[in-house]
């Protein structure tokens, strides 16, 4: 089973929505509108990450840096991240590019409480092995 996935994983299509109102509180808290980047690994080994966002007009974000321990899984809050000193912009599109030295599986998800009428999208990347 340590071989699912794919090395690296795209998602040309990311949308970092305002906060919004609450949709629910939880036990970490008001969950605000916002995205997350899924990982799993399936593997006997540590799966370490890098992580670019990429903008149509702003400078990139780069080399966000984690790892998914052996046989888990990641729900990376992508509002919640900062990357030297920078946090991702909110409605502003961007892809992300995903970059592993093991296989795993990605998927983006987005919670958006920007209206009285909250929305919930999720979509699996584009992964390919190099």
């Amino acid at each position: 089973m340590n071989d699912l996935g794919k090395k690296i994983w795209i998602f040309p299509d990311a949308f970092l929505p305002l906060k919004g109102k609450p949709y629910k509180t939880s036990k970490s808290g008001d969950q605000f509108g916002h995205e997350s980047l899924c990982i799993v690994n399936t593997s006997q080994i540590i799966a370490n990450l890098k992580i670019d966002f990429l903008y149509e007009n702003d400078e990139p974000i780069e080399n966000y840096e984690t790892k998914v321990d052996a046989r888990r899984s990641l729900h990376l809050r992508l509002d919640k991240i900062e990357v030297q000193g920078s946090k991702l912009l909110r409605e502003k599109p961007y892809s992300i590019v995903l970059k592993s030295d093991i296989n795993v599986v990605a998927q983006l998800s987005r919670l958006d409480t920007s209206s009285e009428y909250n929305s919930f999208m999720t979509s699996l990347g584009w992964g390919i092995n190099v």
